[in-house]
């Protein structure tokens, strides 16, 4: 799944398959829920920023959106 290292810590931050944050740091871990809380693991504390950010919603890229725009205005145009 979506994991990054925390750039401050080094943690790293990897989202389970059920939507909660698996943290890991010098061979201990801890788990988390989106907003930071703690569920399970060795370690008792998460940025409930980063939580957040990795096991939030995924937006769509901007750049693919635009690509698909244009490709849509493009197979418009040669239709009519």
């Amino acid at each position: 799944m979506r994991a990054i290292r925390h750039p401050l810590s080094g943690a790293i931050y990897d989202l389970q398959a059920d939507g909660n944050v698996r943290v890991e740091k010098d061979g201990r871990a801890g788990v988390f829920r989106r907003d930071g809380s703690y569920v399970a693991g060795e370690i008792y504390s998460a940025d409930p920023h980063l939580c957040l950010w990795i096991a939030g919603r995924e937006l769509p890229s901007r750049h693919r959106q635009g690509a698909d725009a244009s490709r849509e205005r493009e197979s418009n145009s040669k239709e009519k």
